[in-house]
């Protein structure tokens, strides 16, 4: 039994004509079908539509999740960075902190080894040629300012950076013989066990760190000479305490070769005092090549100052007659 869909009365299944009010029920089939056609395609558009927004917003979710794990790891990166600076700038205040406690230390008991960086010594070498660099550019300076102060016809320029890099690097070649003749003797003299040169350094930095001193009180009174006065008594008195400190500190690495030598040396095959006589002839050698060979550019450069100043003066006073 079925019902018609115009009136709503039972019929037979296979009923073609409603029996109440004669409805073709054959027109109805196809309306049915269409209807649930039309049902069919509605729901399958609905279903890819949730599909497509599901299919969507699991997209964004993908793409926030990973702007999310960008950001994360671009945090991670700058942490880690700002890390590892913060632990060199760790690092070296530890390592200055290190370095001023041995020095502190040096000057307290010279001869007293401190465990230690092996690099401080040169660190000590370096601060000590550039605390005399200073006072020989600071006297040097200051004539010519004078020079230039006391007329007003030519001008004669300042000291170039080369000129003072020349004269720090020769500091430190001449540093550099005293530790190395050192060495050597202490290597060739002693017939037991040979001192490292890392030990050697360390002995050698400590017995002549009181050089640091002596050169910064150079270095200041440097500042104090002067070259305005006419009279040339005052201008030799004033260049007495700089004259004064450049001989104690050569007397510092004097006898810091020395005390090296016969602390490194256990068993000597001559005597310490020969052996550290035999080092400081040896330096003072290598000091007089040094001169005739490395200074002369170095001197020619600060001659030239004083030839151009001569020059000067006789172009002036030619111009005159």
């Amino acid at each position: 039994m079925k019902k018609c869909p115009n009136c709503g009365t039972e019929i037979a299944a296979n009923a073609k004509f409603c029996t109440h009010c004669g409805y073709d029920l054959t027109k109805a089939t196809p309306a049915s079908a269409t209807a649930n056609a039309t049902s069919a395609t509605a729901t399958q558009t609905t279903t890819q539509a949730a599909v497509h927004t599901s299919t969507a917003s699991a997209n964004q979710q993908q793409s926030a999740s990973a702007e999310k794990q960008t950001a994360s790891r671009s945090v991670a990166a700058a942490d880690t960075t700002r890390t590892a600076t913060n632990q060199q700038v760790q690092q070296l205040q530890s390592s200055a902190k290190n370095y001023f406690s041995w020095l502190l230390a040096s000057w307290k008991n010279p001869s007293c080894e401190v465990r230690t960086e092996s690099y401080f010594s040169y660190i000590s070498f370096v601060i000590e040629a550039l605390f005399m660099t200073l006072a020989a550019v600071t006297i040097s300076n200051k004539f010519l300012t004078t020079a230039n102060d006391s007329q007003s016809y030519f001008h004669i320029s300042k000291l170039a950076f080369s000129t003072d890099l020349k004269i720090f690097l020769c500091l430190l070649i001449g540093m550099c013989f005293y530790l190395a003749v050192g060495y050597v003797t202490c290597l060739l003299g002693s017939r037991g066990t040979k001192v490292g040169f890392t030990t050697y350094m360390k002995r050698f930095g400590q017995l002549t760190n009181y050089a640091i001193i002596v050169n910064l009180l150079l270095w200041f009174a440097s500042s104090l000479v002067n070259f305005s006065v006419d009279n040339f008594f005052t201008i030799a008195a004033s260049f007495r305490w700089p004259i004064i400190l450049l001989i104690v500190s050569v007397l510092v690495w004097q006898l810091g070769l020395i005390f090296v030598i016969n602390k490194s040396v256990t068993q000597p095959l001559i005597s310490r005092v020969y052996l550290a006589l035999i080092a400081v002839l040896v330096v003072s050698l290598l000091f007089y090549f040094m001169d005739k060979i490395i200074l002369q550019d170095l001197q020619t450069a600060l001659l030239s100052h004083a030839t151009d100043f001569a020059n000067q003066i006789g172009n002036l006073f030619g111009s005159q007659y």
